[in-house]
């Protein structure tokens, strides 16, 4: 989140932290789209990206995603149509969350997104906001090959709230080299957590979390990165954790794993 008001030219506020628990809310000095799509569609030639066989074949392959955003404001209707490497797919649906937008009337807390100081992170933090905007996760697809399957009915299957998201690089974002082809050897790893308030507001001290250890970013063009995850290449799993924050003691525990496809895409 952002506040609207106080802010000299070309200065942004930071999020607050909220109880130490949620870490990487943005700092952003230029405007920030960040769309997140109905569908994880991906285009990245997978067996030339890792050098071995066995990934999807076909091109796009296709996922519904099970981390998503509202309906408030829609966004972009068609993926990969950043230049002639890729084929645009069309017929598509999405979220759109612009860093300053839904501001809250009262508070005048805003949409926070982009990088933070040292480029290697991208938020995007809907607390706060009119509406109030928020994220969706749909725990309806538990990981049965998993070490600890999650259970499809976890906080009532599917949850709209508003939360922080965090994408870490181990370099920055504006350091990575555009792909050169449809492999996209210039593509990195990347890890992505999710934070949000426990549904009942009752239960102010405790927290949640989504994990997903390992995703793919992609530079698509100089002011473009996408970020996928998938079951072409396992990408898709996550975990949820529970973040117990009472007076004398802190705790985080596994509440299972999940399969939560993705696709984000970002324009700055």
């Amino acid at each position: 989140m952002r506040r609207s008001f106080l802010i000299p030219a070309g200065l942004l506020v930071l999020s607050t932290l909220v109880t130490g628990l949620y870490a990487g809310s943005p700092a952003v000095t230029t405007t920030f789209k960040i769309n997140l799509f109905t569908q994880s569609v991906d285009e990245q030639n997978l067996d030339a990206y890792y050098g071995i066989p066995g990934h999807c074949s076909e091109f796009p392959a296709s996922f519904p995603a099970r981390f998503l955003g509202d309906t408030a404001n829609p966004g972009p209707t068609s993926a990969y149509d950043v230049s002639s490497t890729w084929q645009t797919v069309g017929s598509l649906s999405s979220s759109q969350y612009v860093d300053g937008g839904s501001c809250n009337t009262s508070s005048r807390v805003c949409i926070g997104a982009g990088f933070n100081h040292s480029g290697n992170t991208l938020s995007l933090d809907t607390r706060g906001t009119q509406g109030p905007r928020v994220l969706t996760v749909d725990f309806g697809e538990t990981c049965g090959t998993c070490g600890v399957p999650g259970s499809n009915t976890a906080l009532g299957g599917r949850l709209g709230t508003p939360a922080l998201v965090s994408v870490f690089l181990d370099v920055g974002f504006t350091d990575m080299a555009i792909c050169s082809s449809r492999a996209c050897l210039e593509a990195e790893a990347a890890f992505v957590k999710l934070w949000f308030d426990d549904p009942n507001p009752t239960l102010k001290n405790q927290k949640w979390r989504v994990d997903w250890p390992y995703v793919r970013v992609l530079r698509m063009s100089a002011n473009t990165w996408y970020v996928v995850a998938n079951a072409c290449d396992g990408s898709q799993v996550s975990s949820l954790y529970k973040l117990q924050n009472d007076k004398r003691r802190s705790s985080t525990s596994l509440q299972g794993q999940y399969l939560m496809p993705f696709l984000l895409t970002v324009v700055k």
